[in-house]
């Protein structure tokens, strides 16, 4: 059973869906595109965005705090990428949803939730939901911005 998204954050894309899938496909070849004040980094441990078991860490910063995020990928489509978190051991998922809003607007997501009740309490706390929205929003405007720049 899936569960729903506790927490998610959006934006609109002026590009095509086909286009702002094609940015993750790519972050193979150019990580550094994930790059922004909090989120100093990500980089492949085993396969790409696009296979399923794919792995991948992040070097982020939540209240000035370094964490490395380790992430395997469980799912793909042409509209979406969900993946877990493995490390730290957190029963938690991710998702970034593109959704075609017309031929050259997009509208993106990332979608967080628990894989269990105890994941699902843990992104009800107050504190944890207010910094896991704010670091969410911030990668989905970065994303954005990116995604533009390179296919404007």
């Amino acid at each position: 059973m899936k569960r729903a998204a506790t927490i998610q954050a959006d934006a609109s894309v002026d590009v095509s869906a086909a286009q702002a899938r094609q940015w993750f496909l790519d972050l193979e070849t150019h990580p550094e595109r994930y790059q922004f004040e909090t989120h100093a980094g990500f980089a492949f441990t085993a396969g790409n965005f696009g296979q399923v078991g794919a792995r991948f860490q992040t070097w982020e910063q939540f209240h000035g705090l370094r964490a490395n995020l380790h992430f395997e990928l469980t799912e793909t489509s042409d509209h979406y990428f969900r993946f877990r978190l493995l490390r730290p051991p957190l029963p938690i998922w991710c998702a970034f949803a593109i959704e075609e809003h017309t031929a050259d607007i997009t509208n993106l997501s990332l979608e967080v939730g628990g894989t269990t009740a105890l994941g699902d309490w843990l992104l009800c706390l107050p504190l944890v939901k207010d910094t896991v929205l704010r670091q969410i929003q911030a990668e989905v405007d970065h994303i954005k911005a990116s995604i533009e720049m390179i296919y404007d």
